[in-house]
């Protein structure tokens, strides 16, 4: 028995501290949030996008807090669905499972294949001036990833590292060079209120909530170092410092360029308006432009660069996120028993992986269906796709760390409960701001309904067995 449960388990102590911090930063995907999101929360707070983002750091990392307490506790690759099991039952921890793993995490990795068609064009046409239909490209990061993460999660870690170390220097040499080159003019004014160009307070909130929405989208992913908990060497403190370490370093990364950016471009309604149309018209992006600018040719190439492996690193760390949740909830007879096996060579959960892969390309589908449907054709079809998966992701993954928050509170103390109390109250500003149209509200839930029923049906056919 002990000989089987060693078969069908995954390797452990193969990942250290480094390899766990870089599967977090890996995760959040700087290069290609810059890259593909900049333009969207400048297009909602307008001047005041610094202060968005960094409101949108103060209300991750009480989140953030609460994973720490929770990791530091408990380890197991179904993290986000037994964190919550632990400590608010089954059937709750069920949920936030299907809700993670299925409405957020596989629809995640959709919208990063569609991310990798879409940059990919326009990291082309940046650099060489080729236009390429984007649905050409959409396919690589699935097949790609899931040959990276069958091998194992050696391999995926190790490719993590040196991938988002080229985004992140890239990034850096940017913003330096920027802020370096405007030294004489720059000012806290896109820290201030009035940057949102509103007057009234709710208009003004309103502004920064909906640039909330898109700035929480930059730090999708950090959680996915809990995912290789058991894999990870010393999980009870590598995990949860990895996972702190990596938010608190990207949300001061991403507050540096969007500063940069805006200074760049100049806090005006018009440049700003200027800036957003130009990312949403199929022609060069205009954070290449800025690129080039400041590193020439040769940087904007790199940067170009930095995007795709920036897009297939997270792509790759979230797969490998989706593959272990579903292994886990497997292993504890929550989803189908073949979803829990092991392979015997590499060690990967190479049967979930295959299950996530295929769900992945199903949901890119549906969204490229969905922005047909909305009349969309061209670059425009895959740019509104991607757009589309995102808002409504972004649902899921503010309900599911709101359920992981309200889980750490039970165990921890009177000053941590307070402190985590306010970022549930700050995502909660957010989840009410990302019901953009009443369609999402029905969707999110109707597909709760959904996992109820799944967990109805999956208890009668355990106790039936």
């Amino acid at each position: 028995m002990q000989q089987e449960v060693e078969k069908s388990s995954l390797k452990k102590s193969s990942v250290n501290f480094l390899e766990t911090l870089f599967n977090s930063l890996a995760g959040q995907a700087p290069a290609y949030s810059i890259a593909g999101g900049a333009a969207l929360i400048l297009g909602s707070s307008f001047g005041a996008s610094p202060l968005a983002m960094l409101i949108t750091l103060f209300g991750i990392l009480p989140i953030v807090f609460a994973i720490f307490v929770l990791s530091r506790k408990y380890v197991n690759a179904a993290s986000f669905y037994d964190y919550i099991k632990k400590n608010l039952g089954e059937s709750a921890g069920f949920i936030n499972g299907i809700v993670y793993t299925v409405f957020y995490s596989i629809l995640g990795i959709g919208s990063e294949a569609i991310a990798f068609g879409y940059l990919g064009y326009e990291s082309i046409y940046a650099v060489i001036g080729l236009r390429i239909n984007p649905l050409f490209l959409v396919a690589l990061p699935v097949i790609i990833a899931f040959v990276v993460a069958y091998l194992g999660i050696k391999p995926s870690v190790r490719s993590e590292v040196v991938l988002t170390s080229i985004e992140i220097i890239t990034l850096l040499a940017f913003s330096f060079l920027s802020l370096a080159s405007h030294s004489s003019t720059l000012s806290m004014y896109p820290f201030t209120f009035q940057a949102t160009f509103q007057s009234k307070p709710f208009a003004v909130l309103g502004a920064l909530s909906a640039g909330l929405i898109f700035g929480i989208t930059y730090f999708m992913g950090f959680e996915v170092s809990t995912m290789v908990s058991e894999e990870a060497k010393d999980p009870t403190k590598s995990v949860p410092w990895a996972t702190m370490l990596a938010t608190l370093f990207m949300g001061i990364l991403y507050i540096l360029v969007i500063y940069s950016i805006l200074i760049d471009i100049g806090i005006t309604n018009t440049s700003i308006n200027s800036f957003v149309s130009m990312a949403e018209s199929g022609g060069p992006n205009p954070v290449y432009i800025l690129i080039r600018s400041y590193l020439g040719y040769p940087g904007e190439v790199l940067f170009a660069i930095s995007v795709l492996i920036s897009v297939f690193g997270s792509y790759l760390a979230t797969l490998n996120a989706t593959a272990r949740m579903l292994y886990g909830m497997s292993r504890d007879r929550m989803l189908p028993n073949f979803l829990s096996s092991v392979h015997a060579k590499f060690k990967s959960p190479h049967k979930a992986l295959v299950a996530s892969s295929v769900l992945a390309a199903i949901s890119a589908l549906i969204s490229y269906l969905v922005a047909f449907v909305g009349g969309y054709t061209g670059i425009e079809l895959t740019y509104n796709a991607m757009e589309t998966a995102y808002a409504a992701d972004t649902l899921f993954y503010v309900f599911s760390l709101i359920l992981i928050a309200i889980s750490a509170i039970k165990i921890t103390n009177l000053a941590s409960k307070l402190i985590i109390t306010i970022g549930i109250a700050l995502l909660s500003i957010t989840f009410y701001f990302s019901i953009t149209y009443i369609t999402y509200l029905y969707m999110f839930f109707a597909s709760l309904v959904l996992t109820v029923l799944m967990y109805v049906i999956v208890k009668k056919v355990t106790k039936n067995n």
